[in-house]
């Protein structure tokens, strides 16, 4: 009987042995079919640099020109390999194991240590390129820019810096893509003077942040001062030198902007008035000419331009002159101040008399010699023959010349004579009825001399101005 119940038992023993190699088999078949392994690529994992110090020791400088970032193929369990990503992997680059092309092996491993003989890591492109370069220091002044407005009103003047120049350290040819060093300051809604401090930034040719780590600033920070004036509208006044070509005229001069806004200290910017622009050159010129200027070369000091604009677009005019000849006629001169009690006047013209008029069109073309209104003063002249001066009424739109020569005649008027009076002498009585008419030239001053004219007698001009 215990022989019997001893074989069941051997028995069942292996029944169950054999149990449990059957599940194992399968649960390994199953393992492996639903955990099998997979390919997965993981991009961009940052790349350390170790042993950089060699380098900087020679009084060398280097940078990166490739292989910041390395790629990576793994192959693993899915169970593994599906949860890994960039941040679990550790690229590291010896830059103590230079190559003679300057390039150091990349090699990649998971931080995850336990990992390591469960992935098949292969690493796309293994080497990182570095320029090595001597090392420069150069130094840069210290550009404030700012961003936001300040309040209605208000403007900002020339922000100072402390420090105004920075030195910046690097590989020369990093140094030499440096356009600026700059500070960028929030000005919104300011009304007053305030001071900020501002971590420098600095700034490639396009305007572009230069980040990187081997370039050195010998400043964290620098102190921004910045005024905030209140501003003024100011006229703009324009002045020319030189003169144009000849027979061309000046007319005006007009501008893409008449008036600015200035900011500045009080006790400045209340003696400014006007802004003058005085440095366009006429000289020549035989048409329109345009200039530009930029009106910050024009603000006196302690002035500062509050507009946006600061170039002016400024037109010089010029016309052409015309020229008109008036001939003036004796019948066309008034003689006036004249003292008809005791004198007789007459004019004599020597040959032709003419009155150049030269001016712009619109002045010159419709003028006539009435319009001159060509006289002689008589005033203080005495008896004889004298040449006389035309005066004529002047204008500051057109230029006046004479050419010609005229004479004047003033002779003693006639006296009247009595032969005989009513009460029978000899008189002047009106009542005597004949009289005799004489004249008599005069002697001393005002006579003639050899010549026929004046000796001493000369019309003073008479000007007066017509608009």
């Amino acid at each position: 009987m215990k022989n019997k119940q001893k074989r069941g038992f051997f028995k069942s023993i292996w029944l169950k042995l054999l149990s449990l190699l059957i599940a194992f088999v399968i649960w390994l078949i199953v393992v492996n079919v639903d955990d099998y392994k997979i390919v997965k690529e993981i991009y961009n994992i940052p790349v350390e640099q170790i042993n950089g110090s060699d380098i900087e020791e020679g009084g060398l400088v280097f940078d990166v020109t490739s292989g910041e970032t390395v790629d990576i193929v793994i192959e693993g369990r899915r169970s593994i390999v599906n949860s890994l990503s960039a941040n679990d992997f550790k690229a590291v680059a010896d830059l103590s194991k230079l190559s003679y092309t300057n390039t150091a092996k990349i090699s990649v491993t998971p931080k995850n240590g336990s990992y390591e003989d469960k992935l098949s890591i292969t690493v796309v492109d293994d080497a990182m390129t570095l320029s090595i370069e001597e090392k420069k220091s150069k130094q840069f002044e210290l550009v404030v820019s700012t961003k936001g407005n300040v309040a209605d009103g208000y403007a900002l003047g020339k922000a100072t810096t402390a420090p105004a120049v920075v030195n910046v350290t690097g590989p020369e040819s990093l140094i030499n893509k440096i356009k600026t060093v700059r500070v960028t300051v929030d000005v919104t809604n300011r009304y007053e003077d305030f001071e900020v401090s501002v971590k420098p930034v600095i700034y490639d040719g396009n305007d572009e942040i230069m980040t990187s780590s081997r370039l050195e600033m010998n400043v964290e920070e620098a102190k921004v001062t910045v005024p905030v004036y209140e501003t003024k509208s100011v006229p703009i006044k324009f002045y020319t030198t030189g003169k144009p070509e000849d027979g061309y005229e000046l007319t005006d001069i007009t501008a893409s902007i008449n008036e600015i806004v200035v900011s500045g200290p009080a006790e400045y910017i209340d003696k400014l008035s006007y802004l003058s622009i005085n440095d366009l050159d006429a000289t020549g010129i035989s048409e329109n000419t345009t200039y530009e200027r930029s009106i910050s070369n024009f603000l006196p000091d302690n002035i500062y331009l509050a507009d946006s604009v600061d170039t002016i677009v400024i037109t010089v005019n010029v016309e052409k002159l015309m020229v008109k000849n008036l001939t003036i006629a004796a019948e066309d001169i008034e003689l006036i101040n004249k003292n008809d009690d005791l004198y007789l006047y007459s004019i004599q013209m020597q040959g032709a008399y003419v009155i150049t008029v030269t001016g712009l069109e619109r002045y010159v073309d419709g003028i006539e010699v009435e319009d001159l209104k060509p006289l002689i003063d008589c005033k203080n002249l005495e008896p004889g023959v004298m040449p006389a001066d035309i005066s004529v009424t002047l204008s500051s739109r057109y230029r006046i010349d004479r050419n010609g020569t005229v004479l004047i005649t003033i002779t003693d008027k006639p006296e009247e004579t009595t032969e005989e009076g009513t009460d029978g002498t000899t008189g002047n009585s009106p009542e005597n009825g004949s009289t005799e008419v004489t004249t008599e030239a005069r002697n001393g001053n005002g006579g003639i001399d050899d010549t026929g004219y004046a000796n001493d007698q000369k019309t003073p001009e008479i000007i007066t101005t017509e608009e």
